[in-house]
């Protein structure tokens, strides 16, 4: 039995119709998937653009403290010296004043 050429050129025409059917129910799904991405590209564009500047921002700040804290630093280490020499006069003062006293403790003031 050889197939009829009316009976190839249906089945050929609804394989064509499915392709088709199944060709247009792709490319509405893509739409539909492209509209909704434009639509949060949309929404997020500019909060990934504010984001990177406060990024930039945290960074420029940071940068400022790393500066303020080596300042920091320098007036410590200014500090402590001139604590160190604050401790010497200190010292020195008190082995001055030492004489005097005794002095004053044998007199009795």
């Amino acid at each position: 039995m050889q197939p009829n050429g009316l009976f190839v050129l249906a089945v050929g025409l609804c394989s064509f119709a499915v392709v088709v059917v199944f060709a247009a129910f792709m490319a509405h799904r893509a739409w539909k998937l492209a509209k909704r991405g434009l639509r949060i590209s949309r929404v997020v564009l500019p909060l990934a653009e504010d984001l990177a500047r406060k990024s930039e921002d945290l960074a420029r700040v940071s940068y400022g403290v790393g500066l303020k804290t080596d300042e920091i630093a320098l007036n410590l280490e200014k500090i402590d010296a001139s604590l160190h020499r604050l401790q010497v006069v200190f010292k020195a003062f008190s082995e001055s004043v030492a004489p005097f006293r005794k002095v004053t403790d044998y007199f009795g003031m």
